[in-house]
């Protein structure tokens, strides 16, 4: 007997398509309404600081992380773990720099 879920299908437009839309179609500053809600504590200047020196560490790229057996990734994590700590004390970050 069939079950009534083989029939179902995706709505068109899919959530994507249509949040989408609804974004193109908003005439809100994203840039203005991001630096009136994230300024305090200079989280937006943290963020960009923080994001610049990340990008440049190949230890914490993810696209290939997938394809790592478990031990591996236990192992991958403790490195980076090392790695966070030691930028951390490279580059003084304090508190809300490692939380970001």
């Amino acid at each position: 007997m069939p079950d009534f879920t083989d029939g179902l299908r995706p709505a068109e437009p899919s959530g994507a398509q249509a949040l989408a839309a609804q974004r193109a179609g908003s005439d809100i500053p994203v840039q203005k309404l991001a630096r009136h809600l994230l300024s305090q504590n200079e989280f937006l200047g943290r963020q960009d600081r923080v994001l610049k020196e990340v990008l440049k560490e190949h230890l914490l790229d993810k696209s290939t992380q997938q394809q790592l057996s478990r031990p591996e990734r236990y192992k991958l994590g403790l490195a980076r773990a090392k790695l966070l700590r030691r930028m951390a004390n490279r580059l003084g970050w304090d508190h809300e720099d490692h939380k970001m």
